[in-house]
């Protein structure tokens, strides 16, 4: 048995959305059921049954099992669910490149309401665009969520001159304690070309050289988590 979904927003709704199904025991019975409801996606635009917001954005698609109304709002709740999702779906010693975690991630598991694991990857690729890449993925995930809660935050802050100092990310940890060495044995080298390479070093370090720089950084972060929470 298959059940073909529909899916679409709805402020009215107690959860945001309305979805219904259509059964299908065949293929053939799949095909009429994806006909029928692709016409009452059509049919509840035309009508003026969804949010304007949804109406303009109300591309229709069709999946292998069902039918969804591509970009929907994504409320700020709904970005959060989207990255605690992505946590738990996390091994829980993350040490491996963003890219190698992410290409890892299951985004079925992440999926959660009316948003299919397709769409939360889509909205994900979005959000990590503003996101610099050569930390962990769990790293990106906590600047995404503290961006989310707080896109305007700190800008004057950030003046005073009590306001705590942000840890190091590993990746800069590495840079400060590796610069040195690297400057006296290349010294024709630029500052843009020192960068580089330390960037390449340490996307090549094993997981075990990594973990010293990532145990640091979440060390300071939860002290900086503290003194933020007195400053406020």
């Amino acid at each position: 048995m298959i059940l073909v979904r529909g899916s679409l927003h709805d402020p009215s709704s107690p959860h945001g959305y309305k979805t219904w199904f259509t059964p299908c025991s065949t293929t053939a019975e799949r095909k009429v059921g994806v006909d029928r409801t692709v016409s009452r996606l059509k049919k509840v635009q035309m009508n003026g049954e969804m949010d304007a917001s949804t109406k303009d954005q109300g591309e229709i698609i069709v999946n292998q099992r069902e039918i969804i109304v591509v970009n929907q709002v994504w409320t700020q709740d709904d970005l959060l669910n989207l990255l605690e999702a992505m946590k738990v779906n996390l091994p829980q010693k993350d040490l491996a490149k963003y890219k190698t975690s992410e290409s890892h991630l299951d985004w079925e598991k992440v999926a959660f309401n009316s948003f299919t694991g397709e769409m939360c990857k889509q909205k994900w690729n979005e959000v990590s665009k503003v996101i610099r890449k050569f930390r962990t993925l769990t790293e990106l995930i906590f600047d995404a969520q503290d961006f989310i809660k707080n896109p305007y935050k700190g800008k004057k802050l950030k003046k005073h001159p009590d306001f705590p100092k942000k840890p190091l990310t590993p990746y800069f940890r590495f840079f400060i304690e590796k610069r040195a060495k690297y400057a006296k044995l290349h010294p024709e080298m630029s500052n843009l070309d020192l960068t580089k390479i330390l960037s390449m070093k340490y996307r090549g370090l094993p997981d075990k050289k990594k973990k010293k720089y990532l145990e640091d950084f979440q060390k300071d972060k939860e002290t900086f988590g503290h003194s933020m929470s007195k400053f406020r």
